[in-house]
């Protein structure tokens, strides 16, 4: 099954968030179970960062489904994708990067993944390139100059770690399950699973309001839609 770019009309909602934001305003929308967590963080700056995304993240569902943020009932799935039991059809996606964060909110009931990387010279080293790319996707960097590569290790990171969040599949995994083919001036990617060929999802790359990030975003088709 190959899958095709999003409709206009399942198209997803997406929201740039700045998590440097004081706390205080985004703690009452948080549940108990978040609280905790948010208490059991190892600093305050971690702390203020996970509870301003979480209040973000309750009150852009809370306006689509029109229900108080307080009384939305957030899950995780076995799989460890979040999930909403109350309302199925919305399936939501997040991901920060340092003081940037970015959600995406959709009403097809297809499942969705979103991430944000910034861009870093160090991580590109060759550890890093046999642990997370393909023998082809290293091959395709090999030929690239110093700033391409860059600039393309980062575009199939975030495509394959996009796509591991809307499969529900590990990243550990997705490095070498998941593989992703550039397209022209890598505006967007074409992610494949190894495992179950010839299954194919299209990844858009997204701008980031930040100098300096990238990020992509893949929807799934529905249950039983067209894929």
């Amino acid at each position: 099954m190959t899958g095709t770019a999003p409709s206009a009309a399942a198209r997803p909602s997406l929201c740039w968030l700045d998590l440097a934001q004081p706390a205080d305003r985004w703690w009452p929308l948080l549940d108990p179970a978040e609280r905790r967590r948010a208490q059991d963080l190892p600093t305050t700056l971690v702390r203020s960062r996970f509870v301003v995304r979480r209040g973000m993240l309750r009150q852009a569902l809370a306006a689509r489904l029109g229900v108080p943020a307080q009384q939305l009932v957030i899950t995780v799935a076995a799989n460890g994708r979040p999930e909403l039991p109350h309302h199925p059809a919305i399936r939501f996606s997040t991901s920060h990067r340092g003081p940037l964060g970015v959600m995406a909110l959709s009403s097809t009931g297809g499942n969705i993944g979103i991430d944000v990387e910034q861009v870093s010279a160090a991580r590109v080293t060759p550890h890093m390139l046999a642990y997370t790319l393909t023998p082809p996707e290293r091959a395709a960097l090999d030929i690239l100059g110093t700033r391409e590569r860059i600039a393309a290790f980062h575009t199939i990171w975030t495509a394959k770690e996009a796509v591991a969040k809307a499969i529900g599949r590990g990243m550990a995994r997705s490095f070498v399950e998941i593989g992703v083919t550039l397209t022209p001036a890598w505006r967007g990617c074409l992610a494949h699973d190894l495992t179950a060929p010839p299954t194919a999802w299209p990844v858009t790359r997204l701008s980031a309001p930040h100098t300096g990030y990238l990020a992509a975003l893949v929807i799934l088709p529905a249950p039983g839609g067209t894929p």
